[in-house]
């Protein structure tokens, strides 16, 4: 794959959204702004950076159209593989109504939703304590202070007019969810790449990636800890926000070997999740995979891996 998939700029927005609100979320809580200034520094920045996205994907199409560039678009697909993609569409809108009409319950008193509804309260970043609707009387620890969930969720908020509980409840665990799935296909995607010469099509194991997938995230669902019951009954939260969505998209990364796109996921989790003080997952992965990769390499004769390196760029 020589080119990053379409698909990609969508989580390198995400991506980018995350570091504008943390941007805000640090100018206000060291400068002492309101909520409402923080908000609107965060929704001004994300507007301009999405009109700026916008315009530039619109300019590379009208060169594709200029050039006379071809925009493929996938055959039929086989009757199996269509099968193993209606189960995923299935599943896929079981866990979506799941969690729009159930998976809020498990959510009484978040402290996340609480957080958002004191800072929408308060128009101050951690002025109040949401538990005790008092002043702090002691300061959080500065790790979990720089976390921007809180006000990525709390401007958004302000934007569509949802309560901090059907933000945080519904709206933004249904979002992880939909993001979690496009992750997951890319992640299929660079498992298993097209291939003429192998028997089974590329495409049916991609489907078959899906559904084992999507059906693992039901079974897990009813063990606490696993990242199905994340999903599911706290898919707003950073660490399932890491685990489902910047996990997936990171792996695929490393396998087609985007390595400067993954400081994005490393960053991201910096600022969601309350893990090693920044340095988790996503930088172990990272280092591993690329370790892996090292490894791998030397491993092979430097024809073939020339052979792999020019089958991989076109």
């Amino acid at each position: 794959m020589k080119k990053i998939e379409n698909i990609d700029y969508l989580y390198i927005g995400i991506t980018l959204a995350i570091g504008l609100a943390e941007g805000a979320h640090l100018a206000a809580l060291f400068s002492g702004w309101s909520f409402v200034q923080c908000s609107e520094l965060f929704l001004g920045a994300a507007a301009l950076g999405l009109l700026c996205g916008g315009a530039a994907g619109l300019f590379c199409l009208a060169g594709k159209v200029r050039r006379g560039e071809k925009i493929l678009r996938p055959g039929p697909p086989h009757r199996v593989e269509a099968v193993l993609w209606a189960v995923v569409a299935v599943l896929f809108a079981s866990q979506l109504a799941f969690v729009w009409l159930e998976g809020a319950s498990y959510r009484q008193g978040d402290i996340l939703a609480e957080t958002v509804g004191s800072f929408l309260a308060s128009d101050g970043i951690y002025q109040v304590n949401p538990l005790t609707g008092n002043p702090y009387t002691e300061g959080l620890p500065l790790r979990i202070q720089i976390l921007c969930l809180p006000t990525l969720y709390g401007s958004l908020c302000r934007l569509t007019g949802l309560s901090p509980w059907t933000m945080v409840g519904q709206a933004a665990p249904a979002a992880v969810l939909l993001f979690c799935y496009g992750a997951l296909i890319l992640l299929g995607r660079s498992l298993f790449p097209d291939n003429p010469s192998s028997g089974v099509s590329a495409g049916r194991k991609r489907a078959c990636f899906m559904a084992a997938a999507a059906l693992l995230l039901w079974v897990e669902s009813s063990a606490p800890g696993t990242e199905g019951f994340g999903l599911l009954y706290c898919g707003a939260g950073g660490l399932s926000i890491r685990n489902c969505v910047l996990m997936p998209w990171l792996f695929s990364l490393c396998i087609r070997k985007k390595w400067f796109l993954t400081p994005l996921c490393i960053l991201a989790e910096a600022c969601i999740a309350w893990t090693f003080y920044g340095l988790g997952a996503c930088v172990a992965v990272a280092a591993g995979m690329a370790l892996a990769g090292m490894i791998s390499s030397r491993g092979i004769p430097a024809a073939e891996r020339k052979v792999q390196n020019d089958s991989s760029a076109s």
